[in-house]
Order: structure tokens, then sequence, then C-alpha cells
């Protein structure tokens, strides 16, 4: 008799050495991958685009996921929807193209006909008892929130968006991310299990070695100390970088911005990340030479010399400064597959002559393509017969604390 997947995990985790990355199991097994769409990928609230995307009636693009696609439509001036890209009748997809705009959601094999609220509307030489009613669309949960499209594939009533997340608000408010405006999109789809492209991004342990245009966008006792959040460092580190942080966190909240720190435990439901601290000396901005590419963003009458990173979940991540704020989306298709994409916003009264788009991209364009190549090289030499889980730095808390969350999502017994 075949396992279960929770009994795969759980025979796993019992496997699971504290402190050291994991068996090769959990990187190339397509039982592991279906139970993650099914215990942890499935029941998140995952960052799907920005609203943005989808600004007129009729408006969609397709978001995929695991097997999945899920299309999110603007039905009406204050509502955008999401649906599961399936038609009632016999399963056929609605809608092939990325993107576009459907004034009604009609099926291509036999014309069963939608409308923007996923309601049947026509089916030809339909039985005397059939019911429309019935057949509507299967809704995806779906929220917005300042301008961010989240959607939740649980077949249940997912975690309480409001109460899961309303803390951040302020913050993004502050960076206007509501009203901002997609200048630049880039495609990193990466040959690799998903929990590598998370591992990679939780550590800068390997920034120095890896990164040199990140490197020199940021000072070296900030990536020693924080580089991956309030707790990736060594804790000598980091009690050294306080008095700077604190310092600058008051300057930074006299000019407005809102001040704090989210560094959620492994028993929380998202793993969420709130880290803010000061740009490198000299530095205005995250580019090669530190000058703005672009307006400040959001409510900000005077930069504050900050830059944020916001973890909504570990799929889900922003990266902000002054400028510009750039969306990261790890979104897991398969066992061996990961697509990472980064979404570059300025402030929606920027004009395209006030935006250099090359200066706004460079740094986090080649640190992205970098972690490309790292990250499939690493699910490379996982493949190997010699492949033997490694032991964690000093620098990697953020990982030991990201898979210690990943093992609870399969219960007490996992973890």
């Amino acid at each position: 008799m075949s396992e279960t997947s929770v009994e795969t995990m759980h025979r796993l985790a019992a496997m699971t050495r504290a402190g050291y990355s994991f068996d090769q199991e959990y990187y190339v097994s397509d039982a592991v991958f279906q139970a993650d769409m099914e215990q942890v990928i499935g029941q998140k609230w995952i960052l799907a685009g920005h609203v943005s995307q989808v600004p007129n009636k009729g408006d969609y693009f397709l978001f995929r996921i695991g097997v999945e696609q899920i299309i999110v439509i603007r039905e009406n001036a204050t509502s955008v929807r999401a649906f599961f890209n399936v038609c009632r009748h016999r399963g056929s997809t609605l809608c092939s193209a990325n993107s576009g705009n459907a004034p009604r959601l009609v099926c291509p094999y036999h014309a069963w006909t939608y409308g923007l609220d996923g309601k049947l509307i026509a089916a030809r030489l339909m039985p005397d008892d059939f019911d429309k009613a019935d057949n509507g669309l299967f809704a995806c949960h779906i929220r917005v929130f300042h301008g961010l499209i989240f959607i939740n594939m649980s077949e249940g009533e997912p975690d309480d968006f409001d109460t899961t997340f309303g803390d951040m608000g302020p913050i993004l408010d502050y960076h206007g991310i509501a009203d901002a405006r997609i200048a630049h999109r880039g495609s990193y789809p990466t040959t690799a299990n998903w929990k590598l492209v998370v591992e990679n991004f939780f550590e800068c342990y390997h920034c120095v070695p890896s990164h040199p245009e990140f490197c020199s966008m940021h000072a070296a006792e900030s990536i020693i100390a924080v580089g991956a959040g309030p707790s990736s460092g060594p804790a000598d580190a980091v009690a050294g970088f306080m008095p700077k942080l604190h310092a600058w966190e008051a300057s930074a909240a006299a000019l407005g911005r809102p001040v704090g720190t989210i560094d959620e435990g492994p028993a929380s439901s998202h793993l969420r990340l709130l880290m803010q601290r000061m740009n490198k000396d000299g530095f205005a901005a995250e580019t090669q030479d530190g000058t703005a590419p672009a307006p400040l963003m959001g409510k900000r009458s005077s930069a504050d010399g900050g830059r944020m990173h916001l973890s909504f979940s570990p799929f889900s991540q922003i990266v902000a400064d002054d400028h510009f704020a750039i969306l990261f989306l790890f979104t897991p298709r398969a066992a061996l597959q990961s697509d990472v994409e980064m979404i570059w916003l300025v402030d929606g009264r920027a004009t395209q002559e006030q935006v250099d788009i090359d200066k706004m991209i460079w740094g986090y364009h080649a640190t992205t393509t970098q972690d490309k190549k790292i990250t499939e090289d690493n699910q490379a030499g996982i493949m190997s017969s010699r492949y033997r889980p490694g032991r964690y730095s000093e620098q990697e808390g953020s990982v030991i604390k990201f898979q210690s969350w990943y093992l609870q999502q399969f219960g007490p017994t996992a973890a």
C-alpha cells in the first residue's frame, strides 16, 4: 500500500536533522510536491499581481501555480474576481492567452458562456432538468490589498486576510503601492524546487561570493547582520548593527515612515517578515551609482534613505526603497520547476521620462539572474547519489526557521 502524503512527510520529518539542509526527497519527489500543494501552497494567500494589470472591465490575466490556472479578471470598477480556468461542462480551459479582455468568458469547446461574476449565462441544448445556477465557475478566494492581488486556493475558509496581514497596511500605504504603476517586469523561470528558491532568498551567506552587484549597493555589516531579514545573521553581528538601525528608525519616523519589525516564528500561519534599514552610506537608492532612478514614491515629501524587505509569506515578497518597489513572486509549478517573477513599481504619478528603467533594474536583475543559475546548480547537485544534507552557517538562521515552519504545515508530528 502506498503512503499518503501526510505519511510521506512524517516519515521524512523523522529523518530530518535540525540545522542541516533537507534530504534529497524533499527537493525532487513528485509525491512531496503534491503534499506541498495540498498542505502548504494551496492553503496560503499568495501574491498573484498588481491591480494595474486589470484596469478595465473584462481585463484578465492567468496566474499559473502547480497544475492550476487561475483567471484573475476585473468584474467592474470595484470588484476583481478569480476563477479556476475550468469549464463546468467537460473541463476545457476557458482562457488560453496569458492576458486579454473578455466581456464574457466563453468556452471555446462547446460555447458555454459565463458572466464576469462566474455565473453560467448560456449552455446550448441542455436537458430540461439542467440548472444553470448549479454550474457556475469555481471561484478562487481573492483579496485586493493596497493594490496587491492575492489568491488563496483553499476549498474551505482560508486564514482571515485582515487578521493575517492588516498590520502591514500602513507601510504599504506609505510606499503608495495601491496607486503605483508597473514600470518593468522580469521573468526568471527556474529549473529547481520551490524550496530551494525560497531558501536561497532567505539567506545572504552566498551574497558576497555570488552577488557583486547586490553587495556593491549595501554595507557589508548589514549584509552579514540582517541581509536576509532580522534573524538571518549571527547574534553578535545583529547586536552590533542595532544601534545604527535604531538611530535611522528615529530619523525615518520623524519623516513619516511607519517603523517597526516583523519576524514571525515557525508557528505562524504565513511566516511574515518586515525588515527596514538604512541604505549604504552615500546611496539614495539601490542602484549602481546610488542615485535615484525615479521620483519619490508614495506619501514621502522627502527621502529617508531607507529600504524595506516585506515578506507576506515565503512565496510573496516586496523590496523597496524611496523611489521604487519590487514585487517578488515565487510560484511553484512542479517538483523541479518554479516561476520567479519580478515586477518593478514606481509612483503612479511618475512619467516615463522620469524613470530610468536600466538604472532601476540593474542590481536586482543581475542578482536574480545569478540566483537562477545558483539555484539550478544547487538542484542539479542535489540530484546526485552523493548528495547529503549539509550543516547551516550562522548566517542562515532564516533558512532554519523556514524549514521548521514548512514542517509544521504538516502537523506537530512532522515538526
